[in-house]
């Protein structure tokens, strides 16, 4: 019984993720040794260091897993550099409206009557708003500024009680983009 509790919320927790990652490449670039990597990061005003640190500490952590050096800028094959945005999604929603549907009419006796639909905007009062983060990471080449690389992940954004949360879901997050680094 608890093996069935643990798979079954394993797959809930799974199930309901909306996170979607994508990565594109040039396939002509083949990884030549040594791997040296330096993470690049220009903050923006008002930004939330906390966050940003998270993620430069998982990409190295990942990379480093992966076999990649963290070395400086200088001694570098290649840079990451990442980039974030918030946006507010909204959810739009059909509704089918059929009027007069029922076997008597205005007119008193049968009729077929109306049937039809609209999509509106629900408005953000009732809750079909929400925020969705995007996080870009691009593989450079230094001396040419030739992108090789690139992983992009989208997701609901999530309120995550403690820092440890936040740290995990980064790692996630980084850790599923990253799995499709050229080697």
């Amino acid at each position: 019984m608890r093996i069935f509790f643990i798979l079954f919320f394993t797959l809930f927790i799974t199930g309901c993720s909306t996170l979607k990652v994508d990565t594109d490449f040039d396939p002509n670039v083949k990884m030549q040794s040594p791997k040296n990597f330096y993470v690049v990061y220009k903050q923006q005003v008002n930004e939330d260091t906390l966050t940003n640190h998270r993620i430069i500490e998982a990409i190295q952590t990942e990379l480093t897993t992966q076999g990649y050096k963290s070395t400086s800028k200088e001694n570098a094959d290649f840079l990451i550099l990442f980039h974030t945005g918030v946006i507010t999604q909204s959810r739009v929603v059909t509704d089918y409206k059929y009027v007069n549907m029922y076997p008597y009419s205005y007119g008193g006796g049968f009729g077929y009557g109306y049937g039809g639909s609209g999509t509106a905007v629900v408005p953000e009062s009732k809750n079909y708003s929400y925020k969705e983060g995007k996080l870009i990471i691009d593989a450079v080449f230094p001396k040419s500024n030739r992108i090789f690389w690139r992983g992009t992940a989208t997701d609901k954004l999530q309120h995550l009680d403690n820092p440890q949360e936040r740290t995990d879901y980064i790692d996630t997050v980084i850790n599923t983009l990253m799995k499709k680094f050229p080697n």
